[in-house]
């Protein structure tokens, strides 16, 4: 909604019809709700266990379990091959696991039952328990094809981040883990980490018996570095003689134990109370102690090594002491069909002893970070010289770029500083669900694109930086649900004609953010991913679909975002949080791949915290694309780049048009226009002649304008839903999205109006051309009024006023009190950037508008002002 200084009103549209305004904030919140039978999963997280993923993704689709659904395979656990002929198998995020980063069996040996996982207990400096004995899973963890796990949504537990990495080198015999504890309140915490679990089952294979140790002894002391055990199927006296019914295994600590490493506890139990060997001595926690200081990240690097049985070749199942039980066995017979390899007794134990020795000596560090191997405290490494403090907080595309240059940080180290903060913020804490999917493969792609970087290889200013994508946009490899449980299993044949140019470019994918429903609104509510919080106060309104984008954005989330706007859906939310944004001219960019709205309005834009970062965005996306026809004339019209066109100057002698008309929104309020008083003054400072412009009968135009091209809602939509299609495909329609019984009522009644009968014929192309009159006319208006007065460009408020609570605002205005029409409904370039506070506290921005084909000369006189100014403000980091 939208009103003038009179308090004339008008909607903002994508028909002729003012569409009927419903909430779907009084829908049941299936976000707050555990499905009957199903678990949490993690702990506070929006999302439950891969084992009740059917129920969840019909009643549910929760953003979370988005990301996992990307990254299932059809089986318990992940296996990797290791160099024995056997394998890993990793609880990640496959159906059914854990995600906990425990190895299930470590093969067919069976040197372990359940291993490598983490219990954890977070203090506080005096003594006080925060969490006691907490089982982590829910750690996101994907895998990369080859040898390495990445947490994709690390734990958050009292204040403290907890990351795992995990990599199972396929020309060893060892698993490494790397598990990073960062502390994100605002005092120190000790925490108590339990590392290890069960080397045997009981006395199936035998009993599990200390061999040795890396002090020659067979006790456990904290000076230990390494613990090798063998499963004692034959109970002799000295367990490094053997045979080991099950595989030996050796657990090395690290070369700097002492002051860390408290204990062996009970990790079936307690193990931070319950001592070690418990009822069962298979079931060892290696107890840690950390006091980490607020901000700070330090990191644990263990080793598994496993070796082979000594009494049954695995390529059978093992023997059986238990006959004539009630239960036959579940496992195959052993191996019968040559001579069995079975390795003489004590083979196996020294050899993953003499492993773990040389481990001890020369640990495998391969891929790890410079800032990775600084943060780990348990071992004495070669040049641990710590890297100069970094942090993704506030930084630009260019000062992240400079900081890659340099070597100050990696691609990688900034995706997981990232992914931390969106477990802090996003998931946890305030809570703010911008983020609707997480890019499994983006630790992957940050370490390959690392890799090019050190081969000489920058692509662009974008190599090795995150971006994210409002998830109407397509994304290959990840899903596009619009927001809506309708789609929630939708994957996009081919990428989006932006994310393609992105990639190109090197930039690394982080995920794609929420959004109204598809998007039909504008206060940041989708049925998959719930309410979007305010960058500045998650009680309050995003004030557009592409809430999720600004949000993530502004809260250092994600160096650059994709949003989509109709009407208000870039501007409206990049200045709610004081960030820049650019509708482009209408073709300048193209919108193939992205779910459409009303096809003349529809645009795709960057939003990011500098209007450098636009131009950086469009050097990379702007130009002709042949899937989509208004993009035809692009290359005409683009001359060289538009971030070497950007001027601080470009304000000096420059001609500015104030609308006055479009200061004052619906509800009358007025911080807004006395704030446009100080702009006029600033651009005055910057060398602007500043005139009033008067839009005579601007809202009639509007009226007699607005609307959408006949049929063009439900061709744009079936062109959508069959992009990629091969012969014979199955393609969803709308009417498949009707029938689902699972749209928003808004969204219904919007596939409802799109399937009603259109003109044919000349009555078709007479409604078809007086549409397009319409807005040439309305279009007209603007141009006109800045050829009259030989103007640069027209300035007005982005945002009319402050936002609304998520409680009222939707019912009552069904939008947020801003301007939109202006560019929307002409096609003229837009660029929107930060101006101030209102009230102190909450953010305002003003637009650039410009003529046709005008943007880079609109970008150079934003960035002008924004340098002149300097009016980002960060939002409270908390």
């Amino acid at each position: 909604m939208r009103a003038r200084a009179a308090g004339r009103a008008r909607r903002r549209s994508i028909s002729s019809t003012a569409w009927p305004r419903s909430s779907i904030a009084t829908r049941p919140r299936p976000w707050d709700e555990t499905p009957p039978g199903c678990v949490r999963w993690p702990r506070r997280s929006k999302a439950w266990r891969p084992s009740c993923i059917d129920r969840v993704v019909k009643r549910c689709g929760v953003a979370l379990l988005i990301v996992l659904a990307a990254t299932m395979v059809p089986r318990a656990v992940t296996r990797t091959p290791s160099a024995d002929g056997q394998f890993w198998d990793i609880q990640d995020t496959s159906a059914w696991s854990q995600d906990s980063g425990g190895i299930a069996t470590g093969g067919a040996a069976n040197p372990f039952n359940g291993f490598g996982y983490l219990k954890l207990q977070v203090r506080l400096a005096n003594g006080a328990t925060l969490a006691r004995n907490q089982y982590l899973r829910g750690f996101g963890l994907a895998y990369d094809g080859s040898e390495r796990f990445d947490s994709i949504t690390p734990v958050l537990q009292s204040g403290i981040v907890v990351d795992r990495s995990i990599d199972a080198p396929r020309d060893t015999n060892y698993l490494r883990y790397v598990d990073s504890f960062t502390n994100v309140a605002a005092e120190a915490r000790l925490v108590d980490v339990a590392w290890g679990g069960a080397a045997g089952a009981y006395e199936d294979g035998g009993r599990v018996a200390v061999a040795t140790t890396s002090n020659g002894n067979r006790a456990i002391d904290p000076e230990d570095g390494f613990v090798t055990v063998m499963q004692n199927a034959r109970g002799v006296d000295d367990p490094m003689r053997g045979p080991s019914g099950h595989g030996p295994s050796a657990h090395v600590l690290g070369s700097r134990t002492v002051g860390l490493l408290k204990k062996a506890g009970d990790m079936y139990a307690d193990p931070f109370v319950d001592p070690w060997p418990g009822f069962d001595p298979a079931h060892i926690g290696y107890v840690f102690t950390l006091t980490i200081e607020p901000g700070r990240t330090v990191s644990l690097m263990m080793f598994v090594v496993k070796g082979l049985s000594e009494t049954y070749d695995p390529r059978g199942g093992f023997p059986i002491p238990i006959r004539d039980g009630l239960v036959a066995p579940k496992h195959q017979p052993p191996f019968s069909q040559g001579t069995p390899a079975i390795p003489a007794a004590g083979a196996q134990i020294a050899l993953v002893t003499e492993t773990a020795r040389r481990l001890l000596a020369e640990p495998d560090l391969r891929g790890l970070t410079p800032r990775q191997r600084a943060q780990i405290v348990n071992w004495r490494l070669p040049d641990r010289s710590a890297p100069s403090p970094f942090t993704v907080v506030e930084k630009t595309t260019p000062q992240l770029q400079d900081a890659l240059a340099s070597g100050a940080t990696t691609s990688e180290d900034i995706v997981r500083e990232y992914l931390r903060r969106l477990s802090t913020f996003d998931r946890n804490g305030t809570t703010l669900r911008s983020m609707l999917a997480l890019n499994p493969h983006a630790l992957g792609d940050a370490r390959a694109l690392d890799a090019e970087r050190a081969a000489g290889r920058v692509r662009s200013p974008f190599h090795g930086i995150p971006v994210a994508f409002k998830d109407n946009i397509d994304v290959l490899g990840l899903p596009t649900t619009g927001g809506s449980l309708a789609l929630v299993e939708h994957r996009p044949r081919r990428d989006s004609h932006m994310a393609a140019g992105m990639r190109r470019a090197g930039a690394i994918v982080l995920g794609k953010t929420n959004l109204d429903e598809f998007p039909f609104g504008d206060f940041g509510i989708s049925s998959v991913g719930g309410t979007i919080g305010n960058a500045y106060d998650a009680s309050l309104s995003t004030a557009g679909s592409s809430g999720g984008s600004a949000t993530g954005v502004s809260r250092s989330f994600v160096a650059v975002a994709f949003g989509t706007d109709t009407c208000n859906s870039l501007s409206n939310p990049a200045s709610f949080a004081s960030l820049a944004t650019i509708r482009t001219t209408r073709g300048l960019t193209s919108r193939a791949g992205v779910m459409p709205l009303n096809t003349f309005n529809d645009a795709v834009g960057p939003i990011a915290k500098s209007v450098r970062e636009l131009a950086l965005v469009l050097d990379q996306v702007a130009g002709v694309d042949p899937e989509d026809e208004t993009t035809k004339e692009a290359d005409q019209h683009v001359r060289g780049s538009f971030a070497a066109s950007l001027d601080p100057a470009a304000l000096k002698g420059a001609r500015i048009g104030i609308v006055r008309q479009l200061f004052v929104g619906v509800t009358g309020e007025r911080e807004a226009a006395a704030t446009m008083e100080t702009v006029v003054k600033e651009l005055r400072a910057a060398g602007a002649t500043v005139v009033d412009v008067t839009i005579a009968d601007l809202d009639a135009q509007y009226r007699a304008s607005r609307g959408s091209a006949p049929g063009s809602l439900k061709a744009a939509w079936t062109a959508y839903l069959s992009r990629g299609a091969g012969r014979g495909e199955k393609v969803l329609t709308i009417d498949d999205l009707l029938a689902s019984g699972k749209l928003a009522p808004d969204s219904a009644r919007r596939f409802d109006d799109a399937l009603r009968p259109t003109p044919e014929g000349d009555d078709l192309r007479a409604a078809t051309a007086k549409f397009y009159a319409g807005r040439e006319s309305f279009r007209s208006l603007f141009v006109s009024a800045m050829d009259a007065q030989r103007l640069d460009a027209l300035v007005y408020p982005a945002n009319q006023a402050r936002p609304h609570t998520h409680e009222g605002g939707l019912e009552r205005y069904g939008g947020e009190p801003g301007t939109c029409e202006e560019s929307a409904m002409t096609g003229l370039p837009q660029v929107t950037v930060p101006a101030g506070l209102l009230g102190g506290r909450y953010p305002f921005g003003i637009s650039f508008l410009g003529r046709l084909w005008s943007d880079a000369r609109v970008l150079s006189l934003a960035h002008a002002y924004e340098q002149a100014t300097h009016h980002r403000r960060p939002p409270p980091d908390r």
